[in-house]
């Protein structure tokens, strides 16, 4: 099922409109947590765009877990900021970046995904993007073609983002995915137990939504000054 942008503005600009006007009774919205940039945010400025999903024209592939992705950035007074430049960059389905530093060799990269993305919020304050759900990875390559057995050795799947927004501190973390949004009974079981090892923050798990094979995650940020 395709889904245009458009369609992704108008999906995420309703359901974000709810959450702000409830936050708004109490008019304080905590600022969203940082975390560590990492070492693979893209070498190289290309022409990035949203759509995470086709790259030179290319066409998502049918095993990829293609997802929906966006919120509104915020400042403490839950007010939308426009104008807000949202960069998103992530591993392949298959755990694996595009980047010269990535040791995992083994691991299959993807030359039709886009691996990076960059999005501008609108008067609302609504970023979007299509993507698909990252694979979790090794930390030591030898690890490679290995499931997660315990602490340490894997990362749990999750998306690079950093945020800036004229006026207003940028900001850079990371958002990870709550099991339920897993089909597969086995792979949610491996990402809860990776989340739960590496004690994720419940205020940086993507939120999902709709039908099966639509899936619309939402993930607000709050900006401080």
């Amino acid at each position: 099922m395709e889904f245009s942008r458009r369609q992704l503005l108008l999906k995420m600009v309703g359901a974000a409109g709810a959450v702000t006007g409830a936050r708004a009774v109490a008019a304080v919205c905590g600022p969203t947590p940082a975390q560590g940039e990492g070492p693979y945010y893209p070498e190289r400025d290309l022409n990035r765009d949203a759509d995470l999903t086709s790259f030179r024209g290319s066409v998502a592939h049918a095993d990829w877990d293609v997802i929906l992705l966006g919120g509104q950035v915020l400042d403490v007074a839950c007010k939308p900021l426009a104008g807000a430049l949202v960069e998103i960059w992530q591993a392949a389905p298959t755990g694996r970046y595009n980047h010269s530093g990535d040791r995992n060799t083994k691991l299959k990269l993807e030359p039709d995904f886009q691996y990076w993305g960059r999005s501008t919020t609108d008067a609302t304050g609504t970023y979007s993007f299509k993507t698909a759900i990252p694979g979790y990875y090794p930390l030591d390559p030898r690890f490679q073609g290995r499931v997660p057995s315990g602490p340490g050795q894997f990362r749990p799947p999750h998306i690079h983002i950093k945020v800036h927004a004229r006026g207003f501190l940028s900001l850079t973390t990371q958002m990870y995915f709550d099991p339920k949004s897993y089909t597969d009974a086995n792979e949610a079981q491996v990402v809860s137990d990776l989340n739960r090892w590496e004690n994720v923050d419940g205020d940086l798990m993507v939120r999902f939504s709709g039908p099966e094979g639509a899936k619309a995650g939402t993930f607000d940020i709050v900006l401080r000054k």
